[in-house]
């Protein structure tokens, strides 16, 4: 029977040594209590105080479990959201082929981005990775946010270049059910995005414009973002226009050129 505290304080509680026989203990004398006029049966405190550090043990680990379940729940949900190409899934940094050095010294950076990720969250520090195809870009890209996501709790959302134009775009309809304002808004929310696949398309005013208002977007809001480019640093600046350039630029913001030969193409 469980007896709240205002209630023991009026019971007058009788108290006694006992003597057991702990068959792991040995001769014992312990403290036994009389309550509602019947006394307890005596236990070795040796057991006693056993069962109870086992029994915190127990919980500790049923917590760690817990735990460890709920972070692993919430990191298959954050992939989810991430929306990562399935070629890309799961890629890290130990799994790069670094073949040259400016390979490594890409991989060195990237890895030292992902390394200091709260930071740079902390700061809105992008990263532009532009040059040749086929040079691991876009795995190191994933790679980034496979670290912001699992080691540093945060979110990231990988996207093409044309998809993010057609996400705005489609705004523009008129039977549309969202608001070119809140198409910009989504750009906004996760701890880093990554755009790929950057001048592949048209390069229209429109297309211009809308590229400049979601890195504006994220810039404003002091959010990290990877542009990805098969483009040349001219050609990328050309596209992109100055205005993005400066602001991914800002804070410590990050420039790597693969100008090196493509893996793919080697393999």
């Amino acid at each position: 029977m469980k007896l709240s505290g205002d209630r023991m304080s009026h019971l007058s509680l009788e108290e006694r040594t006992e003597s057991v026989n702990c068959p792991s203990h040995g001769p014992r004398e312990v403290r036994n209590f009389k309550l509602f006029a019947e006394w307890g049966k005596p236990e070795c405190d040796l057991c006693e105080k056993e069962k109870r550090l086992a029994q915190e043990q127990a919980d500790a680990v049923a917590r760690a479990a817990e735990d460890k379940s709920r972070q692993e729940r919430m990191i298959r949900q954050a992939y989810d959201r991430a929306a990562i190409p399935p070629r890309f899934q799961g890629k890290a940094f130990d799994d790069f082929a670094a073949g040259d050095p400016q390979a490594i010294a890409a991989l060195i950076t990237c890895r030292d981005y992902a390394d200091q990720f709260p930071e740079r969250l902390r700061l809105g520090s992008s990263i532009m990775l532009c040059g040749n195809t086929g040079t691991g870009k876009t795995h190191l890209a994933c790679a980034i946010a496979r670290s912001a996501i699992e080691t540093h709790g945060k979110t990231a959302v990988y996207l093409t270049v044309g998809r993010a134009f057609r996400m705005v775009k489609d705004t523009y309809r008129r039977e549309s059910r969202k608001s070119e304002e809140e198409a910009l808004s989504f750009f906004g929310k996760p701890d880093l995005l990554i755009l790929d696949e950057v001048g592949v398309q048209y390069g229209s005013d429109t297309e211009k414009n809308i590229l400049f208002e979601i890195v504006n977007e994220r810039y404003e809001a002091m959010k990290p973002t990877i542009l990805i480019s098969n483009l040349a640093l001219s050609a990328l600046a050309e596209y992109a226009g100055d205005r993005v350039l400066d602001r991914m630029k800002e804070n410590g913001g990050k420039l790597i050129v693969f100008d090196w030969k493509s893996y793919r193409g080697a393999a």
